[in-house]
């Protein structure tokens, strides 16, 4: 069994999917399988992930109809047998040493979810890179020390898979933005840990090209429809835990990041 398990949803990404999986390959940290659920995407990404497959008995490919990455991301933790596991998007990649360390911090703290730093291509992502291990406990902490009521990325975390499936974590297949936002927050209230990973950052590429910021006029309304469903969520998420000050703290400090 895996120590592992790096769900990966592919659509559209036949010019980034060969450097995300060249950095999965690379890591130094070996014991993994990767589940790369192919969304049917209409470009070469389908011929790209069974070469890459060929070339290594790790890699798992699924092809299947264009359900969304929320269906895609729920249909590789249904067969995920790995004791952790990761969503890695396929227009971005990681450090040589991001599972090393990560999975290190995870079996040294038993907490339920890891953290770990980013950047970015772009202006417009401020990065959070962290430099000490801290275990968040509270969920004032959890909140704190993750930045997840504005940077609530599932691709930051590295997650017992045991919790997930106890606790019917799952991402919500009827929104195509902000399904980030809800899966972590629910995962983030009832973790009993979160522990920093320092030393390593996760690499976000923006992808003009990606489903979420299509030019379809209708589909570019509904994704801001489910941006406001999002804000709405955190809003209420952090008067519910009453931290709403932190929730105007953050926003006001993305603004000046």
């Amino acid at each position: 069994m895996p120590k592992i398990s790096v769900v990966i949803p592919v659509y559209k990404v036949e010019k980034y999917l060969p450097r995300c999986l060249d950095s999965l390959i690379a890591q130094s940290f070996q014991d993994w399988q990767a589940i790369c659920i192919d969304d049917g995407s209409p470009d070469s990404c389908p011929k790209i992930l069974d070469e890459y497959a060929a070339k290594d008995e790790r890699i798992k490919v699924i092809h299947k109809k264009n359900a969304g990455v929320s269906a895609a991301r729920n249909d590789g933790m249904k067969i995920a047998n790995g004791d952790y596991i990761h969503f890695l998007d396929a227009d971005d990649w990681i450090d040589v040493d991001f599972y090393a360390h990560a999975i290190t911090v995870a079996t040294d703290s038993d907490a339920d979810m890891v953290v770990a730093g980013f950047v970015s291509d772009n202006k417009y992502t401020k990065p959070i890179v962290y430099k000490s291990v801290k275990l968040l406990k509270t969920i004032k902490q959890k909140l704190m020390g993750t930045y997840a009521l504005t940077d609530s990325y599932v691709w930051r975390y590295l997650i017992k898979t045991d919790f997930l499936k106890q606790n019917d974590l799952q991402f919500d297949t009827s929104l195509i933005a902000q399904e980030d936002t809800l899966f972590v927050l629910s995962a983030i209230e009832v973790a009993n840990a979160i522990a920093v990973v320092p030393w390593v950052n996760y690499h976000y590429m923006f992808n003009e090209n990606s489903a979420l910021n299509s030019r379809d006029a209708t589909h570019h309304a509904k994704v801001k429809q489910q941006y406001k469903i999002g804000k709405k969520y955190r809003a209420d998420f952090a008067k519910k835990h009453k931290l709403s000050w932190l929730w105007k703290l953050r926003k006001l400090i993305n603004m000046f990041r």
